[in-house]
C-alpha cells in the first residue's frame, strides 16, 4: 500500500509541475503574439494593400490598366529604382507616380517623372492615395485593372518582369 501511496503522490506532482509548465508556455505565447502584433504594424509583410483590393475610392480614374508608383525624395532605394520605373513607364498607356514628400524636396523627383506619368505629391505620409492603397513603404508599386489592385512589388521589375497575373 505505501508503494501505491507514493506512485499515487509522484504522479500528483507531475500534473501540477505541467499544468505548472503549460501556464508558462500559454502566458509566454499571450507576450509574443502582442511583440508580433506590434512589429507587424511597424514593419509591414506587404508594402501595398493585398491583391484584390478595390481602390475605386481614390479619386482617380483606374478603370483602364495602371501602373502606379510610390515614391520618396531622399529615399536611396527609390533613387536605384526610379531609372526602372521610368523605363517601365514609357512603355505604358497609363501611368500614376504618387511622390510623398514636401514639395520643394520633391522638385527633382517631379521632374522625372513628370514626362512618363500622372505625377501627385502628398506632402504627408498619411495622404489620401498612400491610404487607399496601403503604401506603408517605399519604393513600391503596383498594377490596377479595373480599379482592383491586380499585382504589387517592391521593386518595378518584379511586376512588369512578366510575372504580373492577368
Amino acid at each position: 500500500m505505501t508503494v501505491l501511496s507514493i506512485g499515487m503522490a509522484l504522479v500528483g506532482a507531475l500534473c501540477a509541475l505541467d499544468l505548472l509548465l503549460t501556464f508558462g508556455v500559454i502566458r509566454r505565447l499571450r507576450q509574443h503574439t502582442q511583440l508580433l502584433a506590434i512589429q507587424r504594424s511597424v514593419l509591414p509583410d506587404d508594402a501595398l494593400a493585398p491583391v484584390g483590393t478595390d481602390v475605386s475610392g481614390s479619386g482617380l480614374d483606374l478603370e483602364r490598366e495602371t501602373l502606379v508608383g510610390f515614391v520618396a525624395p531622399g529615399c536611396g532605394p527609390c533613387e536605384e529604382q526610379l531609372p526602372a520605373f521610368v523605363a517601365a513607364a514609357r512603355g505604358r498607356d497609363r501611368v500614376v507616380a504618387v511622390v510623398s514628400g514636401p514639395a520643394d524636396r520633391a522638385e527633382a523627383v517631379v521632374a522625372q517623372l513628370r514626362e512618363v506619368a500622372e505625377v501627385i505629391v502628398e506632402e504627408s505620409a498619411d495622404g489620401v492615395l498612400q491610404k487607399v492603397f496601403g503604401a506603408r513603404a517605399f519604393p513600391s508599386y503596383c498594377l490596377v485593372k479595373h480599379n482592383v489592385v491586380a499585382a504589387t512589388a517592391g521593386r518595378v521589375a518584379d511586376l512588369v518582369g512578366g510575372a504580373v497575373p492577368a
